[in-house]
């Protein structure tokens, strides 16, 4: 297939890797082991090298950097200073959120990764010196003490400078005030700015953008404008606003990179499109602000997980854990919520210090806590962990050892458990969602979400059971509503596109103008509409797949008769190796007339029937043209497949037909997935898997029957920018 290249100047730049990299890269070795540090290495090289590559050629110099939800994006970004430390640029403004809690986060971290120095240690420090606008911790300096003379030393120092700041108007235009006395007083300044979580706050949200401006993002483009065109690097794991700004906006990205995860990272192909015994059902149970029987299961589970991490630990810092629970936007009432836990909580830890004086109120919590385990513990910690005593006398500890926090400005004196307790239940709104890390998190009781649909990126930077989770994936447990684990799935499957296209755009193989995400089997958009310009269109798709089965057994077996004799209709199959990456069979394939596939569409009761398929339509798809049709196995001994079904009574619709890579780990990975099996992507592809439906593997419907995957290279809608070209 002919690929079509977009043009670029070739632009060949050195770099250099001097003390700095050297510094950061020995403590990220330490931190993720020789191998996850090298990877942060070959990913930065690779950016960096493009960077230098657009500011040479190219006024425009914003870039977009994208990382997935909770992969470690800040490793990157501090290798990726380093390195611009080590190539003579001297001042790094960072947007350190829009919270002082995230700040204080960002603040820290840069300034121990630079092990940057404070108060009468600077002088005779040689590191680089980290300023901050609204906190001060024993790792930074008040802002206020950069004074141009004091940089100017600095600088002559060869010291680079780091200044984290809020991400708001009244913040920005204080450091703007700095910037311009530094500009004007001090020789030599080369700054570059880091816009963490840049799709919040910094992007034009006026209803007239060609005459107006949010504070924050004038005040944004007024810091550009002040430090002569700066490289502007905006940083998010949720891009659908940045690709879709206006062409007018000062922060439209010329170019956009990819921050790979590291291996064992944790996502939503992990958690939301592989089979797992993760996610736990809560049927259409509302939100509420009272503890709910769902909730009480949800903390006994987490008790008794955590009691099991400790069992587990090879080290202290191991035993710890978390949990989350994020049921209502408003503060008012987590109060109340926070109440009710913490109640709870209390009558359990009592009846474990009075069990000889109350042996019926021990004996009650036990058996609720053994049933709550019993339900939702996987399969394979149930045989591993048995409840026993072993177990009872780890959870005696565990409940002592737990404490409830209320993650908001009023639950200040709750925070103090932070630092006392190893098990944490925290409980909030907005403060449990983007960039607020819980490195331990095993349980996410989690049934907030927008009546109306919602937004795509706001929705998945709510996922914070995302993360490296490999040495305990098996005990997350996330109870949330069948509503929105599916559109969890759906998510899962538009960021996988996403990411493909982003990966398309590095290669030069497609603009970021002509970014698309998908649009159907949800009601989310893409990002809230006045931070961006799109619009829904019929475009081009890569996958249909069916996601109901047919429930009744007289036409299961009538459709599978049909689809077996055209199977065997046709006397020879090709095994084909796509998805594979070292050379073995996936499947094997045949290509059809129009005619077979048409009179095969036509005949088959229900399947075609739903959406996202419909008979008509897909008929008229089909036209005229050979279709290759792919047997999902490549031989009769491994035919069937298992997948899951949603336990929401009415038990016909899929979790996932397409399953994705054999493992996470780039180096290691065979096979690519099932979307990769595609034999001529300039045609319509049908693959056809027979399929093995249940609640689980142990609990199989007994409805075994062929789906349906369709690769379509047109005819889909999808969210695309809206610049008037279509």
């Amino acid at each position: 297939m002919e690929q079509y290249i977009i043009e670029k100047p070739s632009v060949e730049l050195s770099f250099k890797e001097g003390k700095y990299f050297g510094l950061i890269h020995s403590k990220h070795i330490v931190a993720y082991t020789q191998k996850g540090a090298d990877n942060i290495v070959k990913n930065v090289r690779s950016t960096y090298s493009k960077l230098l590559q657009q500011l040479a050629v190219d006024k425009n110099h914003n870039s977009l950097l994208v990382g997935k939800v909770q992969s470690g994006k800040t490793s990157n970004l501090e290798l990726l200073t380093a390195i611009a430390f080590d190539n003579d640029y001297n001042l790094l403004i960072i947007y350190g959120g829009y919270d002082t809690e995230l700040l204080r986060q960002c603040t820290e971290r840069f300034g121990n990764t630079f092990d940057s120095a404070s108060g009468d240690d600077i002088i005779e420090s040689d590191t680089p010196i980290v300023f901050t606008t609204n906190i001060v911790t024993k790792e930074s300096n008040p802002i206020t003490c950069l004074t141009s003379d004091f940089a100017q030393d600095l600088l002559e120092e060869k010291r680079p400078i780091i200044i984290t700041c809020l991400k708001n108007s009244r913040v920005l235009k204080k450091v703007n005030r700095l910037l311009r006395t530094l500009v004007e007083n001090v020789p030599n300044i080369n700054p570059f700015i880091i816009d963490d979580e840049g799709d919040q706050a910094s992007l034009n949200t006026a209803k007239n953008k060609e005459k107006d401006g949010t504070p924050t993002y004038n005040a944004i483009k007024s810091m550009k404008s002040i430090l002569g065109n700066p490289l502007y690097l905006s940083v998010t794991a949720t891009p659908q606003a940045n690709v879709f700004q206006e062409d007018i906006s000062a922060l439209i990205p010329a170019s956009v990179h990819l921050i790979q995860p590291g291996n064992g990272y944790d996502g939503a192909s992990i958690y939301h499109l592989s089979e797992n015994e993760i996610i736990q059902s809560l049927g259409d149970e509302p939100s509420n602000v009272t503890i709910s029987n769902s909730l009480r299961d949800a903390i006994y589970y987490f008790l008794v997980a955590s009691a099991i991490k400790q069992i587990t630990a090879e080290k202290k810092k191991d035993k710890l854990s978390d949990m989350i629970i994020h049921v209502d936007r408003k503060v008012s009432e987590h109060g109340v919520l926070y109440s009710c836990v913490n109640d709870e909580l209390k009558n359990i830890k009592a009846a474990f210090e009075n069990k000889e004086d109350d042996i019926d109120g021990y004996n009650f919590y036990i058996n609720k806590l053994r049933k709550s385990y019993n339900t939702f513990a996987s399969t394979c910690i149930l045989e591993k962990y048995p409840f026993s005593d072993t177990l009872l006398a780890e959870l005696a500890t565990c409940v002592r050892k737990t404490g409830v926090i209320l993650q908001n400005g009023v639950g200040k004196e709750t925070k103090e458990t932070e630092r006392t307790k190893w098990h944490k239940i925290y409980i909030g709104g907005d403060l449990l969602q983007r960039g607020l890390t819980f490195p331990n998190l095993i349980v996410s009781y989690f049934t907030r979400f927008a009546k109306s649909g919602g937004n795509m990126d706001t929705t998945l930077q709510r996922a914070r059971w995302f993360g490296y989770r490999s040495k305990y994936l098996d005990l997350c447990k996330i109870f949330t509503t069948t509503e929105i684990a599916k559109e969890f799935t759906v998510l899962a499957e538009v960021e996988d596109d996403l990411w493909e296209q982003f990966d398309d755009v590095e290669k030069g193989y497609l603009e970021i103008k002509d970014i698309i995400i998908q649009a159907e089997n949800t009601k989310q958009l893409p990002t809230a509409k006045n931070k961006a310009k799109f619009k829904k269109i019929t475009f081009k798709n890569r996958w249909i797949k069916q996601k109901f089965i047919v429930i009744n057994d007289d036409e299961i077996s009538a459709n599978n008769a049909r689809i077996q004799e055209l199977i065997n209709s046709i006397s020879s199959w090709t095994l084909t190796t796509a998805g594979s990456t070292n050379g073995t069979h996936t499947a094997k394939y045949a290509v059809f007339t129009a005619e077979q596939l048409i009179a095969l569409i036509q005949s088959i009761d229900t399947a075609f029937d739903r959406e996202p398929f419909y008979k008509r339509p897909l008929v008229e798809l089909v036209g005229s043209s050979d279709i290759p049709v792919i047997l999902m196995w490549s031989d009769e001994n491994n035919k069937m497949r298992y997948r899951s079904i949603y336990n929401d009574g009415a038990q016909d619709r899929i979790k996932a037909l397409h399953q994705g890579a054999n493992t996470t780990d780039v180096e290691r990975q065979t096979y690519l997935g099932d979307q990769k099996v595609i034999v001529d992507p300039e045609k319509v592809n049908i693959q056809i898997h027979y399929v093995s439906p249940g609640l689980s593997k142990t609990m199989r419907l007994g409805k075994d029957q062929y789906m349906f995957a369709i690769y379509i290279p047109k005819n889909k809608i999808y969210f695309v920018k809206d610049d008037d070209r279509y």
